[in-house]
């Protein structure tokens, strides 16, 4: 019995060992500060990519694999990286690879883009019908009655003052053949 005690309880703590190794490892990514042969200082991002205000001193040796470049020391200041960390019993963090993001050549796959919604907010009747129907949908609900009727009724008055507006703000054909004369 006392020797299935001791099994077990070298057992637990060599589970624990391995998962406290574990727990301290990390990835993350961020651009080169400073680059040696024995380090490398990178300033991290956080997830909606503000840069922390210190940059993360990592120690790197032989151990570190490196992919994108020949070694560490290759990096320039900058560079964006990731790299797969662990911090040491001593509180120093270690590399245990970093790899150089490479730029991307990416082209459109078709040829001629679809509209955008800015190109449809440029069209006076799309603007005008997008700003009746909200003031529709305001003005109706402020007043006690149904927003969407309201939103619907707005709508199509601002889409008819768009292109009334349209039609009247065009140059006629006569006026641009005066001014060509």
């Amino acid at each position: 019995m006392r020797a299935g005690l001791i099994r077990s309880g070298s057992l637990i703590l060599a589970l624990l060992g391995t998962l406290q190794v574990a727990a301290f490892a990390d990835t993350l990514e961020g651009r080169v500060s400073q680059a040696s042969s024995q380090a490398l200082d990178v300033v991290v991002y956080d997830a909606q990519g503000r840069p922390y205000p210190n940059a993360l001193h990592l120690k790197v040796d032989y151990r570190t694999r490196v992919r994108g470049v020949e070694s560490v020391s290759d990096l320039r200041p900058n560079d964006a990286v990731s790299a797969d960390v662990h911090q040491e019993e001593s509180g120093m963090w270690r590399a245990d690879s970093v790899t150089l993001f490479q730029d991307l050549n990416v082209r459109p796959t078709t040829q001629k883009p679809s509209p955008s919604l800015r190109d449809a907010l440029g069209n006076l009747v799309v603007r005008g019908a997008l700003v009746g129907a909200a003031t529709g949908a305001i003005a109706s609900s402020a007043s006690g009655g149904k927003a969407g009727k309201g939103a619907l009724v707005g709508a199509g008055v601002g889409a008819a003052a768009g292109l009334l507006e349209n039609i009247f703000s065009q140059p006629s054909k006569d006026s641009s053949d005066s001014d060509n004369q």
